[in-house]
């Protein structure tokens, strides 16, 4: 979760040990020519495509054609808390050692110094989430301990970096990455959670796995591909288990960005854009999911 250049690495050495094909008219760089051009005028969020709450795709229309308001339980609200602190963290890590923060001891002490001056404030709206400042605490050592061990490890390479060095070498991503999906039928401005060099893309979940996670990060290589023309065919999803004691465990699941994939994504997003600009209703799935923001509408016959 919290990556270090020894995952930049492992996981380059897991990708090059996994045979892909993408088709050239799969890239995000065609975006203009079939199949992967966006008849409709509509965009989607790339959430919308990826959320895996609803198989028939009543979410969007209700939520874009009914117009309904959406109401969020503890469990997604969890799920933004962690993203909160985890961008949160990866900030307050870079930005120490942009200051000159370089002595591993030191730097645990202005990291955990930070903690207690932001909490406060990332935890603003979150009094429903069940052991939410417990959460908090546990993320904010966790990172605490990976990044001041990063930062020993970086200095090691050479007594002469510079402070840019230094930060890149310590903390290799970027939390909350902006893409620009217009070119590919989205909205313009889509956000992976964690870009790990040079472009290992990295989604954060909270919540049980569901197969259009995938589709999500086949929507963020796309809108990848298509901005700066450079391939990406693989990326990974992690998925963050919490115990009631607020410790987690974390899970890595490396998806191959193939035809089959990309397909599915363009299949899905074109599927929900004609329900919204048809505004025709798709009809109830089998099965409302828990946490979908608009499960009341569903149950009360809207």
């Amino acid at each position: 979760m919290f990556y270090t250049i020894d995952d930049v690495v492992r996981f380059a050495r897991m990708f090059r040990g996994l045979k892909i094909d993408v088709s050239d008219e799969l890239r995000g760089w065609r975006w203009s020519d079939y199949p992967l051009m966006y008849p409709f005028s509509f965009r989607l969020s790339l959430s919308d495509v990826a959320n895996g709450f609803c198989e028939t795709g009543r979410f969007v229309y209700v939520k874009y054609v009914v117009k309904a308001r959406e109401k969020v339980n503890w469990r997604v609200k969890r799920g933004s808390l962690i993203h909160k602190v985890y961008a949160e963290a990866v900030r307050v890590a870079k930005s120490a050692v942009y200051d000159g923060v370089v002595d591993s001891d030191e730097f645990k002490v202005r990291f955990m110094g930070e903690g207690e001056r932001v909490r406060a404030e990332v935890l603003k709206g979150y009094g429903d989430v069940p052991r939410a400042e417990l959460i908090f605490d546990k993320l904010w050592s966790y990172a605490a301990d990976v990044y001041a061990s990063s930062l020993v490890r970086a200095r090691s390479k050479s007594p002469y970096l510079s402070l840019d060095s230094l930060a890149y070498l310590t903390v290799p991503l970027t939390a909350e990455y902006p893409i620009d999906g217009g070119l590919i039928g989205l909205t313009g401005a889509i956000r992976v959670d964690a870009l790990l060099h040079p472009n290992i893309m990295v989604e954060v979940k909270t919540r049980e796995f569901h197969p259009d996670y995938e589709l999500g990060l086949a929507g963020y290589a796309l809108a990848f591909e298509s901005q700066y023309e450079t391939p990406v065919n693989f990326a990974v999803l992690a998925q963050v288990k919490l115990a009631d004691d607020g410790s987690f465990k974390l899970y890595e699941r490396v998806v191959k960005l193939d035809d089959q994939l990309r397909t599915r994504f363009i299949e899905r997003r074109d599927q929900l854009a004609k329900i919204v600009e048809d505004q025709v209703d798709p009809g109830k799935p089998s099965r409302c999911h828990a946490d979908c923001p608009y499960r009341q509408v569903c149950l009360e016959g809207g």
